[in-house]
């Protein structure tokens, strides 16, 4: 479906720089957005909601001038790109989820992936970072990234969708070497997504936007260009 741009979200812990990679080997115009409290986006973590996110998506789309505009969301980054599409469903032309989280009805990414509601998020350790973003790094490649990894909003954690999005084109990108989302885990997020979801796959791990670039950002360009 034609769009204008392409506005890419990062995932828990992260900033927009993740997509350093990616944004340069992308067809259209594409745009990388902090979400708030981190990079360009200051605000106090512990307040920070995920409508708060929509907006600061629906604010860089409209800033680079994007009518309607594919949405990318890269793993936490999966809840705030579907909580867009369902609210801004005429702006958004197709989703692509990256090892992306998508909690069921009533529950939420902390119930996912801890079975209960967070209370607080506490700095994660390199050793601990690294196991779950690195495995499939160089040595080089991961002191390159450990430094943009930032502390995160437990209220993006904790958020319940409003609704899914319907109408979208949806593709689902799984990595078979991701420790946090691994395949079985992407399986049931694209289930929760319904049926006609386009399934992807690359042989790499967590953070594929940073050792896989060229395969991620092809998939991007068929998605979009489609």
């Amino acid at each position: 479906m034609a769009s204008d741009g392409v506005i890419l979200v990062h995932g828990g812990t992260h900033t927009s720089s993740c997509w350093e990679y990616v944004l340069p080997l992308l067809h259209a115009p594409a745009r990388a957005v902090d979400l708030p409290g981190r990079g360009s986006r200051p605000a106090d973590l512990s307040r920070v909601t995920l409508a708060d996110c929509v907006e600061a998506v629906i604010d860089e789309a409209d800033t680079a001038g994007f009518t309607r505009f594919a949405l990318v969301g890269h793993s936490l980054g999966g809840v705030t790109i579907t909580e867009t599409a369902f609210l801004h469903s005429s702006r958004v032309s197709c989703l692509v989820y990256v090892g992306a989280l998508v909690p069921p009805p009533g529950s939420s990414a902390s119930i996912l992936m801890t079975g209960a509601q967070m209370e607080s998020m506490t700095p994660m350790s390199e050793e601990r970072a690294k196991a779950l973003f690195g495995n499939d790094l160089t040595e080089e490649q991961w002191a390159h990234h450990f430094k943009s990894i930032v502390p995160d909003a437990v209220g993006i954690m904790n958020a319940q969708l409003s609704g899914y999005p319907t109408g979208i084109p949806i593709t689902y990108v799984n990595m078979s070497e991701d420790v946090p989302v691994p395949p079985a885990l992407a399986d049931q997020m694209a289930g929760n997504l319904g049926p006609g979801v386009e399934r992807r796959s690359i042989a790499a791990g967590h953070t594929v936007m940073v050792s896989k670039p060229d395969e991620l950002a092809g998939i991007i360009n068929e998605a979009v260009d489609s």
